[in-house]
């Protein structure tokens, strides 16, 4: 129980009641006389500062001081005796106490001045303030944590209240766009916006005060010297104690040096394609001066019996003339088609993606595929479907594909006893196309098959091995798969899907 002074005056229930009041208080009470010595010591009292009533009631309360507290504590009381210059009393203020086992501890003292017994006492209410100073402490550490990895990132990371005016500003900032804190704080961040993107600021800010958050959208910001970057941003909410949101946060990344390798590795890719056109054809090039002969050849030959019979002047030998002339011209525009058709192929072009029928696409690549390569050996078996949807492609793309998959079946046959090359074609309802190449030839090394779309990896003495690599990544480029795998009767069949096009509403 809270030990008392004796008391000549009160009733017994306010007694009580005061006790009861010393007994319960979460607070510790404490009352001290004007030489400072404790006359009331709470049960809250005990147990904040460990001391039993017995030590500490009749002592002076310095006791429960550490220093320099302790020292000053009578000086202090003498003061104010003959000054009237209180420090506590009447205000209260954040002070150390002591407890038995030496450990100091923060509390709130509110002192209040009254009489008892005609004398002047003190009567100290006491507020443990632990608590709340290992959260002030862990708050302060979680923000000082939080300022580290906000200074310490790569990305600028910035602040701005919900009329887009920047309150923080790191120094990854600084570096990234040229300007210091001192300079940015308190403008609008539209600052960094090109002047085009000036609204984009508008439609930004409307998403967070909806709580919503924007990630990692590109776009183009402005530097101190005028440069321009090239930025994938994040912006975030930031809120309140009171859940309220006050502003945004901001995560500014410069991917210019990204953007730029990604049009180099672009620019790379549509090189190599073009190189491996070219490389096609000098595998072609001996085998177009022997095509190309014999039609020109042809026409010659028609040529010459034609004028021998007109010069002959007789009608029947005209109407032979008229037919010899016309198997002339047939096969001039068959020459005519071959060049075209070559100078398409080989040609360096920006990529076109067009309208197109996969059955037009293979029978032209048919025409090419096998120039040169014993298709005279080599019986084929071409099944295009009558129907089938039509796709989005680059025509020349898609012919590379499948003039390098029908000449790697003719190579793959060129000493099998066995020699068949199937080309088909089939639509996959309304979805999509499909279109296969299987040959008779040796198949694919199963040590080779699981790297066989890798570049620089064929199975052909003098081959450059990026034909199937440079394949794949245009059949996936298109929205398809090309696949591979063994041929039930012997050999290899290769199969790629190609989207449809999407249809107009």
């Amino acid at each position: 129980m809270p030990h008392l002074p004796p008391s000549s005056k009160g009733s017994q229930s306010d007694d009580s009641l005061f006790r009861a009041l010393l007994a319960t208080a979460v607070d510790g009470i404490m009352v001290i006389d004007e030489r400072g010595t404790v006359q009331v010591y709470s049960e809250a009292c005990q147990r904040l500062f460990q001391y039993p009533p017995e030590e500490v009631l009749g002592r002076n309360v310095s006791v429960l001081m550490p220093p320099p507290y302790r020292e000053a504590h009578d000086q202090y009381l003498e003061n104010y005796k003959s000054t009237g210059n209180a420090r506590i009393i009447g205000i209260g203020r954040e002070v150390l106490g002591q407890r038995k086992d030496g450990t100091v501890f923060p509390m709130y003292l509110s002192v209040g001045e009254g009489q008892i017994q005609g004398r002047r006492a003190f009567v100290g209410i006491i507020h443990d303030l632990t608590a709340l100073y290992r959260e002030r402490s862990a708050y302060d550490q979680e923000r000082a944590h939080l300022a580290m990895i906000v200074q310490s990132s790569n990305d600028a990371i910035m602040s701005e209240t919900l009329e887009g005016v920047i309150t923080t500003w790191n120094k990854a900032a600084e570096h990234m766009f040229g300007y210091t804190a001192a300079e940015m704080v308190g403008t609008p961040v539209t600052r960094l916006f090109p002047a085009d993107l000036q609204n984009e600021e508008v439609a930004i800010l409307a998403e967070i005060r909806e709580g919503r958050a924007t990630e990692h959208y590109e776009t183009d910001r402005v530097r101190k010297d005028g440069g321009v970057i090239h930025a994938s941003v994040t912006v975030s909410p930031v809120y309140d104690a009171s859940g309220k949101i006050i502003g945004a946060s901001k995560t500014v990344r410069d991917i210019t040096e990204r953007k730029a390798a990604e049009e180099r590795l672009q620019s790379l890719s549509a090189e190599l394609t073009h190189v491996a056109r070219v490389s096609e054809m000098g595998q072609l090039s001996a085998a177009i001066a022997h095509e190309l002969n014999q039609p020109l050849t042809a026409v010659l030959n028609y040529t010459n019996v034609a004028k021998r019979l007109i010069a002959a002047t007789d009608p029947a030998a005209t109407a032979k003339a008229y037919e010899a002339v016309s198997k002339a011209g047939e096969q001039a525009v068959r020459a005519g088609q071959i060049i075209k058709r070559l100078r398409d192929f080989v040609e360096k072009r920006e990529t076109n993606r067009t309208i197109e029928n996969i059955n037009t696409i293979t029978e032209d690549a048919l025409a090419l595929g096998l120039i040169g390569t014993r298709s005279a050996d080599i019986t084929t078996h071409i099944d295009l479907a009558p129907k089938s949807p039509p796709i989005m492609v680059d025509r020349v793309q898609i012919q590379q594909v499948l003039v390098n998959l029908l000449r790697n079946a003719a190579e793959a046959m060129a000493d099998s006893p066995r020699r068949e090359l199937w080309v088909a074609t089939m639509g996959i309802n309304d979805t999509g196309v499909e279109v296969t190449v299987a040959d008779t030839g040796p198949g694919i090394p199963d040590e080779l098959a699981a790297r066989l779309f890798k570049p620089f990896v064929t199975t052909k003495p003098g081959g450059m091995g990026i034909g199937l690599a440079i394949s794949r990544s245009i059949i996936e480029a298109h929205g398809g798969r090309l696949s591979m795998a063994p041929n039930a009767g012997g050999g290899t069949v290769f199969q790629f899907t190609l989207p449809a096009a999407q249809r107009m509403e």
